[in-house]
């Protein structure tokens, strides 16, 4: 048996952090995926504005110089970037009604949730090192 969790549409053209930013989140979505999560997102081309624009900032702290390393910090970050786009605590994760059962204290989330976050940060330490600027590679 196998499900579909939608493809991953690659941007033709775009900026070096929209680039990182689908490789990452694409990434993300794959494993949590492989891990069988309870949430698994939809993929990068079907997210609201508002997200995307908020992910774009954190990819570029992210591959920048004030990076964070602790996925327990960059947990924390998330829930407060939701909360600002009106998303708050809910048992089950519902775009419509901005629910998230993700929305408590890092500790208190399942192994497998506290493991997307730190792959989280490998994802953008990936990116930060070897996804550059079509240019630079040449």
């Amino acid at each position: 048996m196998t499900r579909s969790h939608g493809a991953v549409v690659w941007p033709d053209e775009g900026s070096l952090t929209e680039r990182r930013a689908v490789f990452v989140y694409e990434g993300a979505r794959m494993q949590a995926a492989a891990v069988d999560a309870p949430i698994v997102p939809e993929p990068w081309t079907e997210r609201d504005e508002a997200f995307r624009t908020q992910f774009l900032g954190v990819i570029d702290m992210m591959c920048g110089p004030d990076r964070k390393s602790s996925p327990k910090e960059l947990h924390d970050d998330w829930v407060r970037a939701y909360e600002s786009m009106g998303w708050k605590y809910g048992t089950t994760r519902d775009v419509a009604a901005k629910t998230h059962p993700d929305m408590v204290p890092f500790d208190d989330l399942e192994q497998r949730e506290q493991d997307k976050d730190a792959v989280f940060v490998a994802l953008c330490e990936i990116a930060r090192l070897w996804i550059r600027q079509r240019l630079e590679a040449r």
